[in-house]
């Protein structure tokens, strides 16, 4: 059966686009109806705007934060994978360079606190 679209106005003032898909169950002998979020609804355009069905919007080039302009999400569990084994090397490189970077800091505050000491009090 063709489902019909339902606008559906929240508390908030969005106004919400759904499909009503209605099937019957042979199997229970009664009507079976589901509601299909499509997107929001733009008064000014008359245009139904896709959302990703936790009712944000959905950015044309959505790139998340922390990542790179062309980072591609891993999709398969071997690419998950791979992309952890890639990060946990990441990680190591980060604290060995950290861990060389801390000594040398802390010699340079060993060596001026050696300089402190040898000055004679007047």
């Amino acid at each position: 059966m063709a489902g019909n679209i339902t606008y559906v106005k929240q508390k908030s003032g969005v106004i919400y686009a759904y499909e009503n898909l209605g099937t019957w169950d042979p199997i229970n002998k009664k009507k079976i109806c589901r509601r299909k979020l499509l997107g929001r609804f733009n008064p000014e355009t008359g245009a139904i705007e896709p959302t990703d069905n936790r009712n944000k919007r959905l950015k044309k080039e959505y790139v998340p934060k922390p990542y790179e302009k062309d980072y591609k999400m891993p999709r398969t569990v071997k690419e998950r994978g791979e992309e952890i084994l890639r990060l946990l090397k990441e990680l190591y490189e980060l604290k060995a360079s950290y861990a060389a970077l801390d000594e040398k800091y802390r010699a340079l505050l060993g060596k001026t606190a050696d300089a402190g000491k040898s000055q004679p009090d007047e």
